[in-house]
């Protein structure tokens, strides 16, 4: 009898684009999700900063270890 194995776990880390953000001026940066491609990381990032309801005051792309693009929520 062959099974069909489907691996659940993602696709390896330096395949993706984490997604970082910054809550408060002197809080740390946390991980609030993960791109499968920059595009995506992109959208996830800007929207972050842009939403009406509370926004981030930052959000970072980063893809295997470096930091690629950052957002920053405009201030009035």
């Amino acid at each position: 009898m062959h099974r069909h194995h489907t691996p659940c776990t993602p696709l390896p880390a330096r395949q993706l684009f984490e997604i970082t953000a910054l809550e408060a001026a002197d809080g740390p940066w946390c991980t609030i999700g993960w791109g499968i491609d920059r595009a995506e990381a992109e959208t996830v990032a800007q929207d972050c900063v842009t939403r009406t309801a509370s926004p981030y005051r930052a959000a970072r792309i980063r893809h295997d270890g470096r930091v690629l693009a950052e957002h920053r929520r405009d201030t009035l």
